[in-house]
């Protein structure tokens, strides 16, 4: 697909995604779903986000993978074209979404990047995301339970991702003190709500599409 086609020609959406085997996604909601269900819902998730984010035509839409094995799953989704595909790297969290930022500034001049774990992030989330590089050098939507569900980014220091407890409720105060140390320019959008745990289900019934997993 070229670039011209998209309104946000200079901008690359980034998906962090994995293949959905059975009791290697959604792993800590495994106790409340099982496996099977966990996995189910995490494929829906997946779903819905990549045709969420294509739907929206606002920039082009990479799929960054993890593990490598994982290319031939992704690439016989029914809306494959749709997307590029780039595999992860990297030994940490933080790590691979300096690289995975960094890699996509080479060649754009805004990036935005989000996971499969946030079903609320709208067109118009994404949107005030690619706004806000306009004049700020990142940009981040802040999760209910301390962490983070899109970073974005026209400029990136892979010291904003350096000493951060990935997956604790300390991400994004860690990240602000690490911003300001930095002095990196930054804007934080509307706090949402990610799904990780038994007691994040109930969040689902705010989502049409995911009411049938509560």
């Amino acid at each position: 697909m070229k670039k011209q086609q998209f309104r946000h020609s200079d901008t690359l959406i980034i998906i962090f995604a994995r293949e959905p085997v059975s009791g290697h996604v959604k792993t800590r909601l495994i106790p409340a779903l099982g496996k099977e269900g966990a996995t189910k819902l995490y494929k829906r998730l997946l779903d819905f986000t990549i045709k969420n984010v294509i739907s929206s035509d606002l920039s082009m839409v990479n799929l960054c993978i993890t593990p490598d094995s994982s290319k031939t799953y992704f690439h016989q989704m029914d809306y494959a074209a749709s997307f590029e595909l780039s595999v992860q790297t990297g030994n940490d969290l933080g790590i691979r979404m300096y690289n995975a930022l960094a890699q996509a500034l080479n060649n754009y001049s805004k990036a935005i990047l989000i996971g499969t774990d946030c079903p609320f992030l709208t067109s118009d989330d994404l949107q005030q995301a690619i706004n806000a590089l306009n004049s700020k050098d990142m940009v981040f939507s802040p999760a209910a339970d301390g962490g983070y569900v899109l970073v974005g980014a026209k400029k990136v220091s892979p010291e904003v991702f350096e000493y951060i407890d990935w997956g604790t409720d300390k991400v994004m105060a860690q990240t602000r003190k690490s911003l300001l140390k930095h002095n990196v320019s930054w804007q934080e959008l509307s706090e949402q709500y990610d799904i990780d745990v038994k007691s994040d289900l109930k969040k689902l019934l705010l989502h049409n599409e995911f009411k049938d997993f509560y």
